[in-house]
């Protein structure tokens, strides 16, 4: 990838949320669909002018600059909304002076999460399309995030975006009260966000730290600038600080994959786990007792010892157990049958997967494939684990899980 495709991508991550909500808060709600266009053609423009012209030295500006002028052009054809398009061209000026990188953003990016996790909206399809214009996730992302087929999330994100222009509420109409109602909508929203960045379901490599930090940046708002301290976004900080200690020992010097079992723990952010004590200390402050606070226990259970093989799987499986119960889901019912496993035997593990109903199955995998396949690993079972392994490497759609598997099969053969 060349310089100039390597820093489109990165602005793609890192920028689109932002780039749109702005435009959005100058365009209005109405014209998303334009908006999120124009910033897509903006980022396929950087990448001829800057490959044959060089990066500009603002490329951020450029970007904003270019989406906003190709949306201005558009609806000049259209000869539609001729009174916006009047009102858009003689504040010009005053557009362009706004930074991308400037602080007030940050708020216009959540504002823009909490207008679109609209409560007349199904909870799918609020995250759906709040995946889609907060962080410019694909169609087989967001499928992949909510369990769900690709075309059942065009549909969604497509009924999402007529409600929304329906209801007419701009950016400026966000206030406090809209906070308050819709806070678990977006909390879930920057959990898949975090998920997607931890655990990457396509492309090239397995993380994506830029995904991890904007959930994290983003999160770390809902308990300062926006004044909601409720204990759940403390729990969910929590989990996203765990998780993000171990990034940079979740790959070796080749790029490859590296199992919790097997990290190097002296490589892990021990600043970042701390970090993540203090906010699940402060999580246990009120009453409320949401999954964010069952997970990040889970979560603590794995940092807390010197090894792997030291972790308290008993007390994990507890964990579980209250997750189950309270927040179930066919995640969480992976999840739990591998942790019982490590406490009553792997062949517990391959009880619970195989009791796992297909049509729930279907949406679990490669995950479920690889999850049975490690436990006949584990019991010594090679012909069953090489089959399941296959099973998985052809259903995996990340490069770096497919070499991992690809590793494991050959290790067993």
């Amino acid at each position: 990838m060349s310089d100039s495709e390597s820093l489109v991508d990165h602005f793609f991550r890192h920028e689109y949320g932002r780039i749109v909500a702005i435009l959005v808060r100058s365009f209005g709600i109405r014209s998303l669909e334009l908006v999120e266009d124009s910033v897509q053609a903006a980022m396929l423009r950087a990448l001829s002018a800057w490959r044959s012209k060089g990066i500009p030295h603002d490329a951020n500006a450029w970007l904003f600059r270019t989406a906003k002028n190709i949306a201005i052009d558009a609806m000049r054809r259209s000869r539609v909304e001729m009174e916006k398009l009047g009102e858009l061209e003689a504040t010009t000026d005053a557009h362009e002076s706004v930074s991308v990188t400037d602080d007030s953003v940050k708020d216009e990016v959540l504002r823009l999460l909490f207008l679109t996790c609209h409560p007349d909206l199904p909870r799918d399809s609020c995250l759906a399309i709040a995946l889609k214009i907060v962080s410019g996730f694909s169609t087989t992302e967001i499928a992949s995030a909510l369990l769900i087929s690709p075309a059942n999330v065009e549909k969604r994100i497509a009924r999402a975006k007529e409600q929304l222009r329906k209801v007419g509420r701009e950016l400026a109409d966000v206030d406090e009260t809209m906070f308050e109602e819709r806070i678990e909508a977006v909390q879930a929203t920057l959990y898949l966000i975090f998920s997607e960045g931890y655990a990457s379901s396509a492309g090239p490599s397995v993380l994506r730290n830029d995904l991890c930090e904007e959930a994290i940046r983003l999160n770390r708002l809902l308990l300062g600038e926006c004044r909601i301290e409720t204990e759940s976004s403390s729990a969910l900080l929590a989990i996203m600080l765990f998780h993000s200690a171990r990034l940079d020992a979740r790959l070796d010097r080749s790029d490859s994959i590296v199992l919790l079992e097997d990290q190097d723990r002296s490589h892990w952010n021990w600043s970042m786990i701390r970090e993540g004590m203090h906010w699940m200390q402060q999580s246990a402050t009120g009453k409320q007792l949401s999954r964010y606070h069952i997970e990040a226990a889970i979560a603590w259970e794995h940092c807390r010892p010197d090894s792997f093989h030291s972790i308290d799987w008993k007390q994990v499986c507890k964990y579980y157990d209250a997750l189950s119960q309270r927040y179930p889901g066919p995640m969480v019912r992976l999840n739990h049958a591998i942790a019982v496993g490590y406490h009553l035997g792997h062949s517990v593990t391959i009880e619970r997967l195989a009791s796992i109903p297909g049509a729930e199955r279907a949406k679990l995998r490669p995950w479920w494939d690889c999850a049975i396949a490690n436990a006949y690993r584990l019991l010594g079972m090679n012909d069953l684990a090489v089959a399941h392994f296959r099973d998985a490497l052809q259903l995996a759609t990340n490069e770096q899980q497919k070499e991992l598997i690809q590793r494991r099969i050959r290790s067993l053969d």
